[in-house]
């Protein structure tokens, strides 16, 4: 099963937004000694997906952890932007998908993304993604590379919301227990809450 995961995924994570609530790059706050986008970085590498790059924000801030680094096709124009951009650099290497998350996740969990990745080779033209009380986190999602086109289509109309731009598309929702794996940390008090 990991060579598959190997073989068909890449995996993303957006630090591209503007950090606007927090006054400074919140991909760089660090928990438990690791800068946040470092901590979701290896996440995936634990998962098994061991082709994992940043996709937007400052090439200059990230350069020193190691990892590599995707320039946003779309700067400024919002998730939807970057997972476009990080689906079309791994169909460029022939992946299948691309299991692409927030820079924001401080609980993500390693075994979680194992799990959705192997649902994702089980039905692999759906969107995998967890809900939880009803809601979909588009931030935590594995995305087949087969829908990137879709996805352009939508975005050249307007649209910028990913919810919005899959709609049509097929999903596969895993609903989850535990919503701790999906916290994310977007504001001080965020911070405040988190580091308690």
């Amino acid at each position: 099963m990991e060579n598959l995961l190997t073989n068909d995924f890449g995996g993303a994570v957006l630090a591209g937004g503007a950090s606007e609530r927090m006054g400074f790059n919140k991909a760089l706050l660090e928990i438990d000694g690791e800068p946040l986008v470092v901590k979701v970085l290896n996440s995936l590498t634990e998962a098994g997906i061991v082709d994992s790059k940043i996709v937007g924000g400052d090439l200059d801030s990230y350069s020193e952890f190691g990892f590599g680094f995707i320039e946003d096709t779309y700067p400024g124009e919002g998730p939807l932007a970057g997972i476009i951009t990080a689906l079309d650099h791994y169909k460029n290497l022939d992946k299948g998908h691309v299991f692409i998350l927030a820079c924001d996740l401080p609980n993500v969990s390693s075994s979680f993304i194992n799990q959705m990745c192997i649902e994702s080779l089980e039905a692999p033209e759906s969107i995998v993604i967890p809900t939880s009380n009803g809601h979909m986190q588009w931030m935590h999602a594995s995305w087949p590379v087969v829908i990137l086109e879709n996805l352009i289509e939508s975005f050249q109309k307007g649209v910028r919301a990913p919810w919005r731009a899959c709609e049509g598309l097929p999903l596969l929702e895993i609903n989850l227990a535990d919503k701790d794996y999906l916290v994310d940390v977007d504001s001080p008090q965020d911070i405040a809450r988190f580091l308690k």
